[in-house]
């Protein structure tokens, strides 16, 4: 860690390798004057501190400049937090947003811990392990996605609201939001681990393409979940129009027992003149009501038993 730009320039001179961090891009200054120092050309900076610049790798004599984009979860909200990488020899530069969380903390513990000697295997070890760490992001982030989908799957097939197609929706959104940042950076692991520069060793080259096969792990899981996303909402509609008919089902069952009731209760209302002959039966009977009640009850009774013993009814059991 060093204080001053001063301190930063020795540093250079005195170590074989060394890694500088800029957390923040606001400090412009700052920044022109690291570029400054180390060469680097005022578009190629410009790429390194854009917010929306798409991943990519372009290679210059003297250096090497890679965009990337971090994974992360805020909340339920997916984010994808650009970080510029430039490769020169014997130095490091990376340029990122200042967050709460260090992106790079497992980086800083691996050096520390002494598990990589960078002084020894060269700044290009260096970011190859930058970038590893960069696509080891996304996996957290799309074991999250897989628990999301399971719960969305048991929601729409028991329990479909309408704030179930607005999350499947979501999750399709925010799937898209990682493709966009992950297959551009297949493009550049694949650069990388077939760029033939004096910047880049074997090795180095052998770990980028081991990062290019996470990265392919990584948007075969995604297409995965892109699949199941669709599947969703099939069966987010399917679920509905099942209800549907089950709501239908019991207005039908509903209005065809009372069919045979209103008959009766039609029939029985004809109020035609007593002292006619030709009357209806019951109607001047002491207990034509009860009759005719009873008559009601056992219809209904017989059109339920029926209905059951045909299995319409064996739904709501």
């Amino acid at each position: 860690t060093v204080a001053t730009f001063e301190e930063l320039t020795a540093a250079h001179k005195h170590w074989p390798v060394i890694w500088i961090d800029i957390e923040g891009l606001q400090d412009r200054a700052l920044i022109e004057m690291i570029g400054h120092a180390f060469d680097i050309s005022a578009l190629a900076l410009e790429d390194a501190v854009t917010p929306d610049e798409r991943p990519k790798v372009e290679v210059f004599g003297h250096q090497v400049l890679v965009a990337a984009r971090m994974a992360r979860f805020e909340g339920d909200a997916i984010l994808t937090d650009p970080v510029g990488i430039f490769l020169g020899d014997r130095y490091i530069l990376t340029f990122r947003e200042r967050l709460a969380h260090d992106g790079f903390g497992a980086v800083r513990d691996h050096l520390r811990n002494g598990r990589t000697q960078i002084g020894r295997t060269g700044a290009d070890a260096l970011c190859a392990l930058l970038l590893d760490t960069v696509i080891d992001s996304y996996f957290p982030v799309l074991e999250q996605f897989g628990d999301r989908l399971e719960t969305l799957e048991d929601e729409a097939i028991d329990h479909p609201t309408r704030d179930s197609l607005a999350r499947i929706h979501d999750v399709r959104t925010d799937l898209m939001t990682l493709r966009r940042a992950l297959w551009p950076t297949r493009d550049l692991l694949h650069v990388l681990g077939r760029e033939l520069t004096p910047l880049i060793s074997d090795q180095s080259r052998a770990h980028f393409r081991d990062c290019y096969d996470h990265t392919m792990e990584l948007l075969d899981l995604m297409e995965s979940y892109r699949e199941i996303g669709s599947d969703l909402r099939d069966i987010y509609l399917a679920s509905l129009n099942n209800r549907m008919n089950d709501v239908m089902k019991v207005l039908a069952v509903i209005a065809t027992i009372f069919m045979p009731l209103t008959f009766i209760t039609g029939y029985f209302g004809m109020n035609f003149d007593t002292a006619s002959p030709w009357n209806m039966p019951l109607l001047g009977y002491r207990y034509g009501a009860v009759v005719a009640t009873v008559l009601m009850i056992a219809t209904t009774l017989g059109m339920v038993i029926f209905f059951w013993r045909r299995g319409w009814l064996k739904r709501w059991q």
